[in-house]
């Protein structure tokens, strides 16, 4: 586990504890061991005013950020805290905190149907990526579009040298190239770009 902590200046008191995956925060007990690895759990799923950042798991690894109250003469360690890893079970010491032992009186509010599972994060990825090469595919096409018009009408009027009618055929080349882009294998993650042709 691993509680990052993101200081802020209030006269609140915060006491938390674990057990397991279970964590006690101001007698309110969350339990996330129902969490997937790679998956989340958005803020407003987690229901705690003292839970800043969506809640993860990496490498098994539980990561919770809390909101650590301090006071205006506070020690250095409790506005600029370090991360807590791997706590032990029970009472966590936290910078600038009385360290208590909260007994849990209420179970916290988690609403499961909110997870964001790592299929749906990677899902989610692949749809960025793909409208991100899509925009680029779309940005070097207008750029060839723009090369090509002037070569041939040059071509079609007869007036093209040696020279333009060859690089009339390089940029439309480099047109259905990119066209192709698409049928790439590891399209849209990894791209190959076609070379565009020199002016």
């Amino acid at each position: 586990m691993i509680i990052k902590l993101s200081p802020v200046r209030s006269d609140e008191h915060l006491v938390v504890s674990r057990l397991g995956d279970m964590l006690t925060i101001n007698n309110v007990a969350l339990d996330f061991s129902r969490l997937p690895d790679g998956a989340s759990l958005p803020v407003a799923a987690v229901g705690s005013p003292w839970v800043l950042d969506p809640v993860e798991r990496h490498g098994g690894k539980l990561i919770v950020t809390l909101r650590l109250p301090h006071a205006a003469d506070a020690p250095e360690a409790a506005r600029f805290p370090a991360d807590i890893i791997d706590p032990a079970e029970g009472a966590i010491e936290l910078p600038g905190q009385e360290l208590g032992e909260p007994a849990p009186s209420a179970v916290g509010s988690i609403d499961w149907t909110k997870v964001v599972t790592a299929e749906q994060k990677a899902a989610e990825a692949l749809e960025r990526q793909r409208a991100e090469a899509a925009g680029e595919i779309a940005r070097r096409r207008a750029q060839a579009d723009k090369a090509i018009d002037p070569l041939e009408d040059a071509v079609d009027l007869g007036e093209a040298t040696e020279a333009e009618s060859a690089l009339l055929k390089d940029w439309k080349r480099y047109r259905v190239s990119l066209n192709r882009v698409p049928d790439q294998p590891g399209y849209p993650a990894i791209v190959d770009w076609p070379s565009c042709p020199s002016s």
